[in-house]
């Protein structure tokens, strides 16, 4: 289909790689906030079991593969798709994560993140994103291009929150068919409250909205963004990782950083992805997974507004693509992956 990847990415990296931050917040364990599992008690083991996925088409962390509450099962499917297809190599980023995954990973130690109405979110933010520049360093010297994806539950509020505090007023997206808008801004303002914040309040000190107010996934990409300044970056994600990008214009980092979604996120009205990434003038892609032409409902209800994005799902199927990978081949893989996925037995 012309034009599935949009607008045209005009570079052929000679060594991809695909990386994937893996952290928990308690603040996705709020009821009806999260769809990255089928319960707020499950979003503990979703980033392993996304992992595990992808690196072995196998779930060892859960009996099940992670699905949300409406059907949609994760998008981890469509990164172990893309990933397959072009033979791009995984390698996965703990960060402030719980339940680590039966697969290999680099650990930036942490805790996880607390509940950010009650309590500071991430007291070592700046440990955390010293420790990811350092890898970021050594990573620079393996790839020319690097795509940096997430799995951390309940992680668009926190990521409002940041935004908010740093005076971008930007709106998140969410795997859920209806945004839970209203309720992420009540969770966003009660927070605000207990540190004492207001919106812009924190555009100066954008370290100590990271601390109060985010997760430990988004210190860890700005800090991998921090060591591969002289390497070419596709963040792989949502309004997450629009986030991500107003934290590192605030903390003034620069660097060849773009970002790439689906086309499920671009097309979200209840969210505001292209502007907030024009705003800070950074580049967006977008590529269509065509899952409307899925023969499974639990990956055919993409296309009807479930899940959306998450896993670098977006980013992975740009990177397939450059090796030639076609929107069918997504599609079909997508499918397969999902029927051929091993369970504990």
């Amino acid at each position: 289909m012309q034009d599935w990847i949009y607008p045209h990415f005009d570079y052929q990296p000679k060594r991809p790689l695909f990386l994937c931050v893996l952290s928990n917040t308690d603040t996705g364990k709020i009821p009806g906030l999260s769809a990255a599992g089928a319960s707020p008690d499950l979003t503990d083991y979703t980033p392993s079991a996304d992992a595990e996925l992808v690196e072995l088409n196998k779930i060892i962390t859960i009996p099940e593969i992670p699905e949300s509450p409406e059907g949609a099962t994760t998008p981890a499917v469509m990164t172990k798709a893309a990933l397959n297809l072009s033979g791009i190599p995984p390698l996965f980023v703990t960060s402030g994560l719980r339940r680590k995954p039966a697969v290999p990973y680099v650990d930036m130690n942490g805790s996880a993140g607390s509940d950010i109405r009650f309590e500071t979110a991430v007291p070592d933010a700046a440990e955390i994103m010293d420790r990811a520049a350092i890898l970021g360093k050594k990573l620079a010297c393996f790839s020319d291009c690097i795509f940096i994806g997430e799995s951390i539950a309940g992680g668009t509020t926190t990521a409002m929150a940041v935004m908010q505090a740093l005076g971008y007023p930007g709106k998140v997206s969410s795997s859920l068919h209806n945004n839970p808008m209203g309720m992420k801004q009540e969770i966003v303002d009660q927070a605000m409250d207990r540190c004492g914040a207001s919106f812009g309040s924190m555009k100066s000190d954008p370290l100590r909205a990271l601390t109060e107010l985010g997760d430990p996934m988004l210190p860890c990409t700005l800090g991998l963004m921090k060591g591969l300044s002289e390497t070419k970056v596709v963040l792989a994600g949502g309004t997450q990782m629009a986030a991500v990008l107003c934290a590192a214009d605030a903390l003034g980092l620069d660097g060849d950083v773009s970002i790439a979604t689906t086309k499920y996120i671009v097309e979200d009205r209840s969210a505001s992805f292209k502007e907030t990434v024009e705003a800070v003038g950074r580049k967006w892609y977008m590529a269509d997974p065509g899952l409307e032409r899925s023969t499974i409902p639990a990956l055919k209800c993409y296309a009807e507004g479930a899940g959306k994005e998450g896993v670098g799902a977006g980013g992975a199927i740009l990177a397939a693509s450059l090796r030639g990978i076609t929107q069918q081949q997504i599609v079909e893989g997508a499918d397969e992956v999902l029927m051929t996925v091993e369970l504990p037995k």
